[in-house]
């Protein structure tokens, strides 16, 4: 404790500042950016965005967090991916026990190592960002899959769902109502130039 002294030591203050100490070890989530992303692992490498205070006052920056699983939200045979970029924020939290045997084998294992609540079990959730990150021009009616500079977006809004871009499909288009292209409906359009025999009619109206 701050206040400890040496010479006037009790047992009181011996345990606080042991239990201080013990506090200080124990980390629970920190907001960290991305250094590198592996694509194929769903890992990253991050470098926490508070440093770390020595017992002299000293700060220092938190060593790298290596092999950090990344949380993509999924479920149900559904999952929501993205690519993640060297510099993208989010928040590091860390596990209670050792996440190893269970990230290495995806079932349930006992903890292949004693420690609590270490930096060495960390886990990813990216999209939690400074002030200065904040996403420019947020959409507020409704829900907005986009680009972060809002050139490209998917919104659904209470009965209706907008698009801006280019739509590659691969697959058939099923629709119970008209389609309308440039003005021009697919249900209720005519043809001009009309004729028997061989000729072509010209465009639709």
């Amino acid at each position: 404790m701050s206040d400890y002294s040496y010479h006037n030591a009790t047992v009181e203050s011996a345990v606080d500042a042991q239990t201080e100490k013990a506090i200080k070890d124990i980390h629970t989530s920190l907001p960290a950016k991305v250094i590198d992303f592996n694509s194929t692992l769903q890992t990253v490498t991050l470098a926490a965005q508070v440093k770390q205070i020595l017992i002299d006052g000293k700060t220092v920056q938190i060593p790298p967090l290596m092999d950090v699983p990344v949380n993509f939200p999924r479920g149900g045979g559904f999952a929501v991916t993205f690519p993640l970029q060297a510099g993208d924020e989010g928040i590091a939290i860390f596990s209670e026990r050792c996440i190893d045997g269970w990230h290495t084998s995806g079932k349930a294992t006992e903890p292949l190592d004693y420690r609590f609540c270490d930096l060495s079990d960390a886990m990813f959730i990216p999209g939690i960002c400074s002030r200065p990150n904040t996403i420019k021009g947020f959409f507020t009616d409704g829900l907005s899959l986009q680009t972060l500079d809002g050139s490209t977006f998917i919104r659904i809004t209470n009965g209706k769902i907008l698009i801006k871009g280019e739509i590659e499909q691969n697959g058939g288009f099923v629709s119970s109502a008209d389609v309308v292209a440039s003005g021009i409906s697919l249900t209720n359009h005519v043809h001009g130039g009309v004729s028997s025999g061989g000729s072509k009619t010209s465009g639709p109206q």
